[in-house]
């Protein structure tokens, strides 16, 4: 690879190019992360072209449209002339010698049939389905690296795309999209998966055909991501249709358990099982996610039953480093007391109206800071209310006696708008954060801004909006509009030892920049100095 090309990287004019060492060319090509650049680089020579192959095929992704699309400027339809560019992209990986290039495999959108409720009266999928899971497998055999599968299609994956994953030893992380539709379909036996390593499971509804995934986790020794997501609907109607022993009843029998790092659940509405409770290692877990599930301060009283079925049990969980939830209770601030070293603390409030909610992997955190964004309350009575601001201060004790000296990552719930002595608080037993996002009023900013400068390693602070009060988003705004917020943070910022890359009040993020010497033609020759650039960014910079 470290040979050099003697008379130089050839074109097809007989020209050339500078020779560069293989090694150094490869090295340039792999920060090259964008499709089209990598095309192109494919079309600029021979050698370029099969240096640049499996990076251009590395990842595959296809999107399914159930109609025409038409790009702007050009007035043609997508794959006219020969096929949609799903179809097109599907036929490449099948006919071509480049399916045994891609690692990560992906197909997402809407796949339309046609006639499926005659097909359904007969006890038959259609036809395009069943040609639509055949290409797929065939193009997954000739995937001899393939270490990512991803089904997002709004149709049921049949089992012979089960059947042809079960085969590569290579698949380490698989998510799939289980159907939304009631229509009759072939419910798979999924068979074990040995390698797997990471398993994402959402859209589940036990009345939609949804496949039995029992024996997979049985065989799912080497498992450390789980994240199971049901639709909304059995929430919202409050449907006891889900029953954990349909997914773990055959771990219960080996009385064998999964040694997952991290679990992530959403939308469960079911009566407790004790049994269930014990499948995961506790030994092993380290990131804890709860959204919308069991039982909270503010839940809505119709599904009570359920959710305070759920008793509280303190369970040892030595390598516990993680807690993501968005429900609160006074048995949930006992968990805090009774655990140590927690290092990321989520408390995100409680959900907003599930229905429509097509939410896939908001349990995962964002890489980027700021903190995760997290979702206003629905449920706003006095009485929860109540409840929820009682419990700040127990929350506030356990976290910062316990987990204090090891905590980096806080968020608190946007309804506790905390006092000039939580923050104090906060600022003195946790020493080590880096990102923090709290509810402060307006009033209390000026000692905010004197606190956080002592969180030597503090880079990111987000100043939750009240859901409750308005007048906390109205101040935020009118500020905004003449710049002071602007101001404030580029004179706060405006010294050597400042740490602090983002800052978000409400729903205005701002950057802040290194230190620079900049200069004021109007203050004349010596009007120089040094300060922060301060940018107004989009929140999507930083969302997940």
């Amino acid at each position: 690879m470290t040979d050099r090309a003697s008379n130089g990287i050839g074109h097809g004019n007989g020209g050339s190019v500078l020779p560069l060492p293989l090694n150094l060319v490869a090295l340039i090509i792999a920060y090259l992360d964008q499709p089209s650049d990598l095309a192109r680089i494919c079309r600029t020579c021979r050698v370029f072209h099969y240096m640049t192959l499996p990076s251009l095929y590395a990842d595959v992704s296809l999107h399914s449209y159930d109609y025409i699309r038409y790009p702007q400027g050009d007035g043609r339809p997508e794959g006219c002339g020969m096929a949609s560019p799903f179809s097109m992209g599907l036929n490449g990986l099948v006919s071509r010698n480049v399916a045994g290039y891609v690692k990560k495999f992906k197909v997402l959108g809407k796949w339309k049939e046609h006639e499926v409720e005659d097909y359904s009266k007969v006890g038959r999928v259609t036809d395009g389905s069943m040609m639509l899971s055949i290409l797929i497998r065939v193009a997954i055999e000739k995937m001899v690296v393939l270490e990512s599968f991803r089904w997002e299609l709004n149709t049921k994956m049949l089992p012979t795309v089960w059947q042809g994953l079960a085969q590569k030893a290579t698949l380490t992380h698989l998510t799939i999209k289980f159907p939304s539709l009631r229509h009759p379909r072939p419910v798979t036996l999924v068979p074990p998966i040995p390698s797997l390593k990471s398993l994402k499971i959402y859209d589940i509804d036990p009345l939609c055909y949804a496949d039995d995934v029992s024996v997979l986790f049985l065989e799912a020794k080497k498992l450390e991501d789980l994240e199971l997501i049901w639709s909304p609907r059995m929430r919202d109607a409050r449907e006891p249709s889900v029953s954990l022993e349909t997914f773990f009843g055959k771990l219960i029998s080996a009385k064998h358990n999964l040694p997952v790092k991290r679990i992530a659940i959403k939308n469960l509405y079911t009566l407790e099982n004790q049994e269930c409770k014990k499948v995961i290692a506790n030994s092993t877990l380290e990131e804890i996610i709860f959204i919308n599930s069991i039982g909270g301060a503010a839940d809505d009283p119709g599904t009570a039953f359920f959710d305070r079925s759920w008793r509280p049990q303190v369970d040892e969980l030595p390598n516990l480093k993680m807690l993501r939830t968005n429900k609160i209770s006074r048995s949930q601030s006992e968990f805090l007391r009774s655990t140590k070293g927690l290092e990321r603390i989520y408390l995100i409030g409680p959900p907003r109206p599930s229905r429509g909610d097509n939410w896939a992997s908001d349990g995962t955190e964002s890489d980027l800071p700021p903190l995760p964004y997290s979702p206003a309350s629905s449920t706003n009575s006095p009485s929860n209310n109540c409840t929820k601001h009682n419990l700040k201060d127990e929350y506030l004790e356990a976290i910062t006696k316990n987990h204090g000296k090891t905590l980096r990552h806080l968020l608190l719930m946007p309804q506790w708008r905390l006092s000039s002595d939580d923050i104090a608080l906060i600022v003195r037993q946790c020493p080590n954060l880096e990102q923090l996002g709290i509810g402060v009023e307006y009033a209390n900013f000026p000692n905010l801004r004197l606190l956080v400068p002592f969180l030597s390693k503090l880079t990111a602070v987000r100043i939750l909006d009240n859901p409750d009060d308005k007048a906390f988003a109205e101040k935020t705004k009118e500020l905004a509009d003449d710049g002071s917020h602007e101001q404030k943070i580029g004179s706060e910022s405006n010294n050597q030892d400042w740490k602090v890359k983002w800052v978000e009040i409400g729903n205005l993020l701002f950057e802040i920049g290194k230190m620079e010497l900049r200069f004021e033609p109007e203050d004349g020759p010596k009007g120089s100095s040094w300060r922060r650039p301060i940018w107004r960014r989009p929140l999507e910079t930083v969302k997940d």
